[in-house]
């Protein structure tokens, strides 16, 4: 059957331009294929609880296939009360599918722990990646999460406290909370460092140490708002390093777009566009029918297809599964939204260009995806790039482009080299990004500790170019040259989190080695900057198997932060922590300057823990 819309360019109900489009309406309710699990409340999932409890023996400890298997999972909630224990292993999302997070409620089951990441057998969580909660209520006294990146949890009320690591000697390494509410107290515990937005909570209990806590936009379990720790008219004085910091609101921000089911029909909600708002938005926004959604399947959807139905106005829900392209992603529509379940992975096998392309539109939202980079031999340029490169356009403060809990990696599950130019390059004017991590591999599938055989070549993390772009929870590590370079005005990151490379690569490959000059962990070149809670590590130098790897070594030592413009750092960055874990190490292994000018070809702090 076909029929004739009027759809909008955005493809959002009740506005009123419009175009006309014939589209074959997509099926609804959809079929997400064998990697997703819907569950109705109400019911003894007895069948379920014994296949997700094998999914949880199979994938939790470190184990090649644990680690970087293809396994993929989602659990999707239907509204209404569950009774239910799921600890979540690699790669697994669990997510209420209710209009808001308290219309799905999810309280513990017979083994009384509900849902939870605890240690899983593991010695430290600091290795506890790839799992979320999203979209709904925990009705527990408790939840543990002890996880590190990748593992956000996002749009939920947790009725009870929030513990965020196990007990010492336990490490846990940085994670996200967004667009939630806890009712309780949160336990820090070890971890080193957190980035949480638009959060109803109490407050962070302490400062971090080495690490950085950054709260945006969050406000008091009453509806306050935190003050603001910083005064952008003060000097350098504010750039020392303190581990806690509290910001204003996002002057600009749309929250993650989520799926919702009403009479047994499927619809995507994409949030809109607020200002200044603080703590969590569950109401606004404009509904899409999964009539105009396309649910993409590795087993039988193509790029070709997906290309299709973006060109056409449709959205994309990309089921959990990895997915091998052989060509790019292409959004050249307004408003189309790219949606990952279960960390859905995207693997190019094409020659050059970027994995995803981003035209000169507005209003473009993609959520919730792993980018894999592929072989070296295909030279991929970047694994996500936005806009082309040179291009001059300026995006829309009304409309801006999103970014939301992406995964960019080089390595890990790889028996060959891998890489990529770029893991993100943004050319456009106003994009937005929330909880991004962007990692080329320190471990892979041959070994766990501080070296990686095959390769994994990442010349840079993120490189931005165009004006007005904002990064809120940002990591980025062990890329072989700058690990972010900011060239675009008017651009600011809340939170950030990078560590340098470990080694300079194989002593068998001298060859292939890069960048023997000073390597910035945060470059910018651009005048008007504002940065708040950074953490720039150099961390393990000789963990590394010198009998294979070449220590890393640059002429001088690394920089943690390198301006321009002097009063780039000395007006617009605070609270900023450079930190080597061994000071005892040579200076060409370690960071030497915590802020460097190019201008002067000084340094501007030598504040380096």
């Amino acid at each position: 059957m076909h029929f004739a819309l009027l759809l909008p360019a955005a493809l959002a109900v009740g506005h009123s331009s419009a175009l006309s489009i014939t589209l074959t309406p997509e099926p609804n309710p959809p079929d997400f294929g064998p990697n997703v699990f819907l569950l109705n409340p109400g019911t003894e999932p007895t069948d379920v609880d014994k296949r997700l409890e094998q999914i949880y023996e199979t994938n939790r400890d470190w184990s090649f296939y644990s680690q970087f298997g293809e396994h993929r999972t989602a659990v999707l909630l239907m509204p209404g009360s569950h009774n239910l224990d799921i600890n979540l292993p690699y790669y697994f999302s669990v997510i209420g599918l209710g209009r808001n997070p308290g219309a799905t409620v999810v309280m513990p089951g017979v083994w009384n722990v509900g849902l939870r990441v605890d240690e899983q057998q593991n010695w430290m969580a600091c290795n506890t990646f790839w799992r979320s909660i999203e979209n709904l209520r925990m009705a527990m006294d408790n939840v543990d999460w002890f996880v590190s990146q990748g593992a956000p949890l996002r749009s939920v009320i947790i009725d009870g406290n929030l513990t965020l690591s196990g007990p010492a000697p336990d490490w846990s390494s940085g994670g996200c909370i967004a667009n939630s509410k806890i009712q309780g107290n949160i336990s820090m515990g070890t971890q080193q460092q957190w980035y949480t937005r638009s959060t109803a909570m109490y407050p962070y209990p302490w400062s971090a140490g080495a690490g950085s806590y950054v709260c945006v936009g969050c406000q008091t379990i009453d509806g306050q708002p935190y003050a603001n720790s910083y005064n952008w008219d003060a000097d350098r004085a504010q750039s020392s390093h303190t581990g806690l910091s509290y910001t204003d609101a996002p002057e600009v921000f749309a929250e993650k777009p989520f799926i919702f089911v009403e009479g047994g029909k499927y619809y995507l909600r994409i949030p809109g566009v607020t200002n200044s708002r603080w703590g969590p938005d569950w109401e606004s926004g404009s509904t899409v029918s999964f009539d105009r959604v396309y649910v993409a399947r590795s087993d039988t959807a193509t790029a070709t297809a997906i290309n299709e139905k973006i060109a056409a106005g449709v959205h994309v829900v990309f089921s959990p599964g990895v997915y091998i392209l052989d060509r790019p992603i292409v959004v050249n529509h307004a408003g189309i939204v790219l949606l990952g379940l279960g960390y859905a992975t995207l693997v190019p096998s094409f020659a050059g260009g970027a994995l995803v392309e981003v035209g000169n539109v507005d209003g473009v939202r993609l959520a919730g995806l792993m980018l894999q980079a592929g072989p070296t031999t295909l030279a991929t340029e970047a694994l996500l790039r936005w806009g082309s490169e040179g291009s001059t356009y300026a995006g829309q403060p009304g409309n801006p482009g999103f970014i939301y809990d992406l995964v960019a990696r080089a390595g890990g599950p790889d028996f060959s080299a891998v890489g990529t130019k770029y893991f993100v390059q943004i050319n456009n004017g106003w994009v937005i990004g929330d909880n991004l991590w962007l990692w080329s591999a320190d471990h892979c599938s041959r070994n766990a500790q501080a070296r990686c055989i095959p390769q994994r070549y990442v010349d840079t993390a993120l490189e931005v170019n165009g004006e007005h772009v904002q990064m809120f929870g940002l990591s980025a590590e062990h890329t072989n040259k700058d690990i972010v370079v900011w060239n675009g005005e008017k651009g600011s990151t809340m939170f950030y989190q990078a560590e340098f490379r470990y080694t300079m690569g194989l002593k068998s490959d001298p060859g292939s080695w890069t960048n023997v000059s000073r390597s910035a962990g945060y470059r910018v070149n651009a005048f008007d900057h504002k940065a708040v809670g950074f953490g720039v590590y150099a961390v393990v130098a000789p963990l590394a198997d010198t009998s294979v790897m070449e220590p890393i070594r640059q002429d001088g030592g690394m920089l943690g932060i390198v301006v321009k413009h002097p009063a780039t750092y000395t007006f617009g960055m605070k609270d900023i922590n450079c930190k080597n874990w061994n000071s005892s190490w040579p200076v060409e292994s370690k960071i030497s300057c915590k802020a460097w000018s190019d201008s002067s070809g000084t340094c501007l702090d030598l504040e380096v823990g």
